[in-house]
This record gives structure tokens, sequence and C-alpha cells, in this order.
């Protein structure tokens, strides 16, 4: 794809050259800094305590656009009028042929803190937002989806969650305003499929490094409405796209392996939700913190939230076979740094979750054939990782043994050669199973107090 790029900053060293790229260089009446901003801990300035400025963690928004002119203004916009003093912006327009390109130039003005990549043609969702993501510098990740909007304190409550959990987490997923094409309000609510009663999950407020944009009362309101998710919790928790604000550097941990023209199609959300929450956990807050508009194009979901009903009514189903592959492809080719950092039995969870999703288990995931062609395809890795007859348990753990069998031939390997081992798996499998169920039993009978 030809690339024009006419930047008047230096890009960090790991930037790829990502289209046509400009910088904006003056601000037309929004103040780059608040000079009322500051971080303060125990009711005192950071500034006074420590040895050297504390300062304010860059935020990095990457707008998506693609032929949506009569939303995107909103969504700049929205972004220019945040309450948090320090972020950054990248609009990546993917070979838009509408009247994106006037909207957006018009919405940004000559604010400093918006840089535009202009694409020559539409490389899909995932693949436009990583064009962000590669000159992104911030600490945490916001994607924007150009027909929703933010509304002006959501960076200051994300940033402020991340800063007051107990543990850190891979990303923070906040609820949504539902409009429709006109801006009329539908309903409020988070989008995931698990709704959570838990609260109480930050640490007490004069604990934790506090944002002079978050007050006392909007603290409290954040405590009853955050849920923190251990990355075992399984389902899909999270309200779509512009509602998450990842670590970056996980991010770039977990990005997809396939080329452009294999990742059209899919999502952001999609892909690194699952992912990253496998890896290092996520934060529900109940409170709405932006708008997800409803007009009849979405890739989600086009139709209000109903209690009951699964969400999923835009084109988004169809590709989730193309998501789990993936994700399965991105866990698999790494697994020698990834079980490293999160441990062999979590590795392993992790594969069973991001298949294990939609209503569809992870043994039935296995008798797809393309489902068997990543395991094959990367077998002597993992073979290399784990061992051969762990990595053989654990497989047979998640998938028949008729997939299993499939997966040695189509490997080259012949199941017949390996069944004296197999025998001693399938007995192993067995005693775990009788293990659970004596345990489960014997609970019933001794119910804690």
């Amino acid at each position: 794809m030809p690339c024009n790029v006419q930047c008047q900053e230096r890009l960090p060293r790991s930037a790829k050259c990502p289209g046509e790229l400009s910088v904006h260089k003056k601000v037309d009446g929004l103040s780059v800094e608040t000079s009322a901003s500051d971080l303060t801990l125990r009711g005192l300035s950071l500034s006074e305590l420590a040895p050297e400025p504390v300062t304010y963690p860059l935020v990095s928004f990457i707008i998506r656009n693609w032929n949506y002119a009569r939303f995107v203004g909103s969504a700049i916009r929205s972004v220019r009028h945040q309450t948090y003093p320090n972020f950054e912006a990248i609009v990546v327009d993917n070979g838009s042929t509408d009247d994106s390109r006037r909207e957006i130039e018009a919405a940004i003005g000559d604010d400093p803190r918006f840089r535009t990549i202009w694409l020559d043609e539409n490389l899909g969702a995932l693949a436009g937002a990583l064009k962000g993501l590669d000159v992104a510098r911030g600490d945490f990740v916001t994607f924007v989806d150009s027909d929703d909007y933010l509304l002006a304190d959501f960076t200051a409550m994300h940033v402020q969650t991340h800063l007051a959990l107990p543990r850190s987490v891979a990303f923070t997923s906040s609820a949504v305003i539902e409009i429709d094409a006109t801006g009329a309000a539908l309903g409020t609510g988070l989008r995931g499929s698990q709704p959570d009663t838990r609260k109480g999950s930050l640490r007490r407020s004069f604990l934790v490094v506090r944002l002079s944009e978050v007050s006392g009362p909007q603290f409290d309101q954040l405590d009853d409405s955050v849920v923190a998710h251990p990355p075992t919790e399984n389902g899909w928790l999270w309200s779509p796209g512009t509602s998450n604000m990842f670590r970056r550097f996980l991010l770039e941990t977990i990005r997809p392996r396939a080329k452009s023209d294999v990742m059209f199609g899919l999502s952001v959300d999609g892909h690194f939700c699952r992912l990253a929450h496998v890896f290092a956990g996520s934060a529900t807050i109940a409170m709405p913190l932006s708008a997800y508009r409803l007009h009849g194009n979405n890739f989600f979901a086009g139709n209000p939230t109903l209690d009951g009903a699964v969400n999923v009514s835009g084109p988004a189903r169809r590709f989730f076979p193309a998501r789990r592959r993936e994700a399965m492809r991105v866990l698999v080719e790494d697994a020698a740094s990834l079980s490293a950092s999160m441990g062999a039995w979590r590795f392993w969870s992790a594969i069973a979750q991001v298949l294990d999703s939609d209503g569809v288990t992870s043994v039935q995931v296995f008798e797809a054939p393309e489902a068997q062609a990543i395991i094959v395809e990367n077998l002597p890795a993992l073979f290399a990782t784990f061992g051969k007859w762990d990595t053989l348990r654990k497989l047979r753990q998640l998938m028949s043994r008729s997939a299993l069998k499939a997966i040695l031939r189509a490997a080259g390997l012949s199941p017949a050669a390996y069944a004296p081992r197999m025998v001693g798996i399938e007995l192993s499998m067995l005693e775990a199973r009788l293990r659970r169920k004596r345990r489960a039993k014997a609970a019933r009978r001794n119910p804690r107090p």
C-alpha cells in the first residue's frame, strides 16, 4: 500500500509507516494541559510528597472510521472534551469514500493532540486499529468506534479505576447509554452476558493515587460500580468497542498474527477482550461512560439490549469461528513465553476459555477441521514447550478422543503407535473425574458453616 507520511514530530522507533499520517499543530479554544490537575495520595499532592514529578499516565485514543461521515465528528469532539488532561488521539480512516475526511479535519481543527492516518483501502476494523496502535505511545489505549462517543469523564473514571484496583487488570469495561441514529436514548447498561451485583472492588480512597478530576462522591460511585473479574471467570462480561481501556503493553503481547486480509471481518474487542482477560483479568464499571449508537449498520449489535437475550444481531456472529481461530493462533504460536508468564495450568485454561465461548464448547470447536489444523501446525512447538505426553494429555482434556486421533493422523503420526501411552492418559483422566466426584460428594455431606 502506498505510504505518504506527513509528520512534524518523531515517531517512536518501533512505529511502522502506517499510511498518510499528519499532525495538527494548534489548539482552537481547548487547553492541552489542565493547570488544576493534580495527583494526590492521602489527601496530599504527590508533587509535595515525591522527590520528582509524578505525572498522569498517557492515554491513547485510536478512532477508527470507514464511511461514517455523519457520526465521526461527534466521536472526535467527545475525545477533545475529556476532563482528563494527558491524552493523544490517532484517527485512522479506512479508505472512506464519503465526506469523512472533511468531517474529520473540521472536528479536529488544529488540535496538536491529534494525528490522522489516511489509508488507501479498507483494511477492516482490526487491521485498521493496529495501524493506530503501531504509532500509539500511551500507557493505556481505548479504541473508539466512529459511530459512538465518550462522555466527558470517561478517561478520568477508567484511569482512576485502574489506579484504585487492588490488583492490576488487563482492561476495564464500562456500561453504555444506548442511542439511536438521531441520538435518542434507548437504554442503559452493560452489554455483557453476565450481570453482576458484586461491588466494592476498589481499595479505600486514601490508599490509592487519586485524580483531581474524580471527586470524592464520584470515587464512591465508582466503588459501588466496579467489579473485578479474575482471569478464570468465563463468559462475555464486557461492553463492546468504545467502552474499554486496555494496558498497551498487553495489547502488543496478544496482537493478532494473521495477515491483514485474513483479519478482515474481525473486531477489536472480539480479539482483544477475551485474550486480555484470560491473561490478566478485567474489571467492569456498571456506570455508563460512553454511548453505543444503534443505527442498523452495526457490526456487533443493531438492536437494544433485552434481558435474557443474547444481543449479537450484527454480522459479527459469522466471524466468531475466525475470531476463535486467531485467538488460538496467538496462544499456541507463542506458547513458550505465554506459558512462562501465565503458568502452564493457566495457559491451557486460556485455550479452553477462548474456544468455549458463545455456547460452543471446546470439544465441539475441535471437531472442526480448521481448529484441528491450528493444533497440527503448532504441534511441534507444543511438544517442545510442554513435552509430548503432557501436551497430548492436555489436548485430550480439551477435545474428544476421535478429534485427537484426527490431529495425530494429520500431523503424520500414527495413532496406533501412541495407543499404549494413550491408554494411560485415559486412565488418568478417569481417575481425575472420580476424585472430583468424591470431593463433591464429601462437600455435600459436610457443608461448610
